[in-house]
């Protein structure tokens, strides 16, 4: 029993480790390129397509909040590597340094107005001179939390309507199994001892 639950742990391991190493950018990519690929599916794309798919109120400019939105920074943490998959991480967290670096260099490079607004002729300009967003080593830019990446991206294609039971196990089924278990025990953790702080600060 022992040896069994010690293989599965290996396994698990092994799994993290192997999704992990790929979540580093492929250097012969640019970071926008790359997010193309992970987050929306496409090897081709020009700069026009790139900016209206993160217009999200079809405005004609990026606010700060969709600079965010980009890199996957609009929430306040980010759980395994942001696809459904991964190594769960207790510093899950994103710095709102870490986000301000972010608009702040990115508003720089491709030229935000005085609204802090980045307009698609600026972009348009930006990417004509060869320029590209560069990678701040946050990953590829999932927009959404690590459930929904995990639906969007594996559960969709895989099991939705040709196995909605799983009867085929995939190692993405898996990993992403323990990375919500992981977390949800976590979360529990967290929670609980924030309620005894919580009785213990009332009872003085």
């Amino acid at each position: 029993m022992k040896l069994k639950f010690l293989a599965l742990v290996f396994a698990a391991v092994s799994l993290a480790t192997a999704h992990a190493a790929k979540a580093a950018k492929p250097l012969e990519l640019s970071w926008q390129e790359w997010h193309m690929q992970e987050e929306h599916q496409m090897d081709s794309f020009d700069a026009s397509a790139f900016f209206l798919i993160h217009d999200l109120q079809d405005r004609g400019y990026w606010t700060p909040k969709e600079i965010l939105y980009i890199y996957g920074l609009t929430r306040d943490s980010v759980v395994g590597d942001g696809s459904g998959m991964g190594e769960h991480d207790h510093a899950e967290t994103i710095s709102e340094s870490t986000k301000k670096r972010v608009i702040s260099e990115v508003s720089r490079l491709v030229g935000a107005d005085s609204d802090g607004n980045i307009s698609k002729d600026a972009w348009l300009e930006f990417s004509k001179k060869g320029g590209v967003l560069p990678d701040f080593g946050v990953g590829p830019g999932h927009h959404m939390d690590f459930e929904a990446e995990y639906e969007n991206h594996h559960w969709n294609q895989y099991h939705r309507d040709q196995d909605p039971d799983v009867h085929t196990k995939h190692k993405e089924d898996i990993e992403h199994e323990m990375l919500h278990h992981e977390h949800e025990i976590e979360e529990t953790h967290s929670n609980a001892g924030a309620g005894c702080r919580h009785t213990t600060t009332s009872a003085r």
